[in-house]
This record gives structure tokens, C-alpha cells and sequence, in this order.
């Protein structure tokens, strides 16, 4: 099933950091589309949720140098 979440997502400054998210995040298997905003410090997923889970997108954000949350987790 898709599921489309949001994560607050700290340390983005400029819209170089919000394409390395999307570049990031974007190749995990199963993340269908990404928006990443850095003036919002918001990032939404798309992905099959029978491929992932939440903590692994964050696990891939913090990963590209970022802190993430999923919101109202």
C-alpha cells in the first residue's frame, strides 16, 4: 500500500540541501516520490509501506547529514 508521510527535517539551509534529501531518499527501494522544502524544514514521502517503514526514511536523512522526524510521531 502507499503512504504518503511528513517529516520535519532540520539543518536545511538552501535548495542544494533539499535536492541531496530528494537525491538520497529518492533511490531507497520503495520511495515512489519525494518533496523536500528546506524554508519549511518539511520533507513528504511517498513509498510502499510494505516495503518500508518511517524510521528507515529517517534513518536515510539523517544519514545525508540532516536531523528528521516523522511528524506527529
Amino acid at each position: 500500500m502507499t503512504t504518503t508521510q511528513r517529516f520535519v527535517t532540520t539543518g536545511m539551509h538552501c535548495h542544494s540541501c533539499s535536492m541531496l534529501i530528494h537525491t538520497d531518499v529518492g533511490g531507497i527501494d520503495g520511495v515512489e516520490a519525494v518533496v523536500s522544502d528546506h524554508r519549511t524544514g518539511i520533507t513528504e514521502v511517498t513509498y510502499d509501506d510494505s516495503v518500508l517503514d518511517p524510521e528507515q526514511i529517517v534513518e536515510a536523512i539523517v544519514k545525508a547529514g540532516y536531523g528528521a522526524e516523522l511528524v506527529g510521531g
